[in-house]
């Protein structure tokens, strides 16, 4: 009977699984591939990770045998997973440093085997990962009042959109985040504090630029599961100055 119930649960979230589309740039520290299950776990479980190209049936396999959580298989040591996986119910997988090759559909699938020796598998998400190369460059002076970073994920976003910018060079630092129609400043780095704005569309003003805010920014949009990412170069250059030519003194 308890097989049973696990097997109605499962089909159910199976029918109902996620489509996530996920934006990356390489660079960038690290992706998340969401998965979340909040159902009955059958015995002995097994989350498994595996992409639709290459050929690659398994790229992450974290397995429950008798207590024992086993890493059993995965693809690089650029893939990781937590490890009370099972026990939370956040299968997310994270990818170290993507790269572009690593774009392609992803599927987060739950797998256990029956009292009849049968494997059984259920896909629980599908999430689309996208790594991009591109970036859009910004130069200032320093010293310069302020320099706008555009967003370019930001078109036709509802007014309660979550919207996070992080500075990513040489460590991720969280520059401003935008929340529930809001400013939610409680994360970000003291180096930004009273320097930043947020605009309507997204883009970000950053009042008095120094040569410590050069570098690579991440604008990060999260709209209906879906997380949409763009990516800014900025370049401070020094400020230029001229000395007053002499003047001839009179004869």
């Amino acid at each position: 009977m308890k097989v049973l119930v696990v097997v109605v649960i499962l089909i159910h979230v199976s029918q109902h699984a996620l489509a996530v589309a996920v934006q990356a740039y390489e660079g960038m520290e690290s992706v998340l591939l969401p998965c979340q299950y909040s159902g009955m776990l059958p015995e002995d479980p097994s989350v498994v990770w595996s992409r639709s190209d290459l050929n690659l049936t398994v790229i992450y396999l974290l397995k429950y045998e008798s207590d024992d959580l086993k890493e059993e298989y995965r693809r690089s040591e650029r893939t990781s997973m937590k490890t009370n996986a099972l026990e939370s119910g956040d299968f997310s997988l994270t990818v170290k440093k993507p790269q572009l090759s690593d774009s392609s559909n992803y599927t987060c699938n739950l797998r256990w085997e029956t009292e009849r020796k049968e494997t059984k598998e259920w896909r629980l998400t599908q999430v689309q990962l996208q790594v991009k190369d591109d970036e859009e460059e910004v130069k200032v002076q320093q010293g310069a009042e302020s320099i706008q970073l555009p967003c370019k994920a930001s078109a036709d976003l509802p007014e309660d959109t979550t919207v996070d910018w992080t500075h990513v060079d040489p460590e991720l630092l969280v520059v401003h985040v935008y929340r529930n129609k809001t400013d939610d400043l409680q994360t970000q780095d003291r180096s930004y504090r009273g320097r930043t704005q947020m605009n309507k569309d997204m883009s970000l003003t950053l009042k008095h630029p120094t040569d410590t805010d050069g570098g690579v920014y991440i604008c990060s949009v999260y709209r209906e599961g879906d997380v949409l990412r763009s990516k800014v170069l900025l370049q401070v250059v020094p400020g230029q100055c001229w000395d007053r030519p002499h003047e001839t003194a009179p004869i």
